[in-house]
């Protein structure tokens, strides 16, 4: 009986657990906050978020010189689109780094290419940064910028956007590459 009872709790909690690390709906369209924030890539200084219509987008924030969870979060996210086999190039990874004293679009280019040639850099300014993070509910903080090794603090959450550039899923860093997988099909 109470090998019983453990289980269902043990059950609750997983179910709890899994409902407060994915989260699933819809967020407003972001066209307007893609249109009018311009980013640099390393082969476009005008880049606008929307050029992307009609693909699912992959969304992460973060920085270059970032130690731990942007190379294990970029990784997760080249597993995912790997895992997506033919489906891969009706997707498009973006990362935007907030690191907008040191990341420049080639150097951003640079580091991209380490985790698969899909996944594309961007940045901009930080006029730019502020207003996109705000969008997304996301925020980041230079720490210490003074020193040329600085930190910056940021969120570490997945957007899943639709082709219509509607936030369908945020996923919460530390999951599987699986979920991030599972949530790109779901849009399919």
């Amino acid at each position: 009986m109470y090998k019983k009872i453990l289980l269902l709790i043990v059950l609750a909690f997983g179910v709890f657990w899994m409902s407060i690390n994915t989260k699933s709906y819809a967020m407003p369209n972001v066209e307007n906050a893609f249109t009018n924030v311009s980013f640099v890539s390393e082969n476009n200084d005008n880049l606008r978020l929307t050029k992307f219509r009609g693909k699912i987008i992959v969304l992460f924030f973060g920085y270059a010189h970032c130690p731990d969870i942007c190379p294990t979060t970029l990784l997760d996210i080249s597993k995912a689109i790997t895992e997506l086999g033919k489906d891969a190039d009706r997707v498009q990874p973006i990362f935007i780094s907030v690191d907008y004293k040191r990341d420049t679009a080639k150097s951003l280019a640079q580091y991209t290419s380490y985790f698969g040639r899909s996944i594309l850099g961007i940045t901009s300014d930080k006029k730019n940064i502020d207003k996109i993070t705000k969008f997304f509910k996301t925020s980041y903080a230079l720490l210490d910028h003074e020193s040329k090794d600085y930190l910056v603090e940021h969120s570490s959450n997945i957007y899943i956007i639709d082709k219509n550039l509607i936030v369908r899923r945020i996923i919460s860093n530390g999951l599987p590459y699986s979920e991030i997988t599972k949530a790109i099909r779901t849009q399919f």
